[in-house]
């Protein structure tokens, strides 16, 4: 009895799956299909296509034919909007003209820096030793430009 139950609701579902696509397929083959149509423009990640929608049974479909594709993003140049330090990373970002899409990437994080050599980082103020001051090159060029101030100073 209950296989014959069950054997019973296959059936009456799937004769009420083919009755409703029946009426769907007759009532689509009635309309005598009379579209209007308009073009929609591509964005930045989408085709464009042209609309076409029935006046007569709002029957509408969208045709990719000949339509121009996506544009693209017209990225602009990078801007920090969170400098990076000796301590902190930084983040960078660019903006799309079109559509206002961004993309964010990770600006790397400074090295300490003494430029006048007293012995402290001039943006955290960390102590550092004279080795992290000065790599053998910056001795060379800090020596070469000491000579050019002492001649500067003798001709002047």
């Amino acid at each position: 009895m209950k296989k014959m139950r069950m054997v019973l609701s296959v059936l009456l579902a799937t004769l009420m799956i083919f009755t409703s696509f029946a009426f769907a397929v007759s009532a689509e083959e009635e309309c005598n299909h009379s579209y209007s149509t308009t073009s929609v423009a591509p964005t930045c990640v989408e085709d464009g296509y042209v609309l076409c929608v029935c006046t007569l049974c709002g029957h509408n479909y969208k045709n990719y034919s000949d339509s121009p594709k996506a544009l693209g993003h017209n990225f602009g140049e990078w801007y920090n909007f969170e400098e990076p330090s000796c301590t902190k990373e930084g983040h960078s970002q660019r903006d799309c003209s079109r559509c206002g899409a961004s993309e964010v990437k990770t600006v790397s994080i400074l090295e300490h820096t003494d430029k006048d050599t007293d012995g402290a980082c001039d943006f955290c103020g960390t102590e550092m030793d004279v080795e992290q001051i000065f790599s053998p090159y910056d001795w060379l060029v800090a020596l070469f430009n000491a000579i050019i101030q002492w001649f500067r100073d003798i001709f002047a």
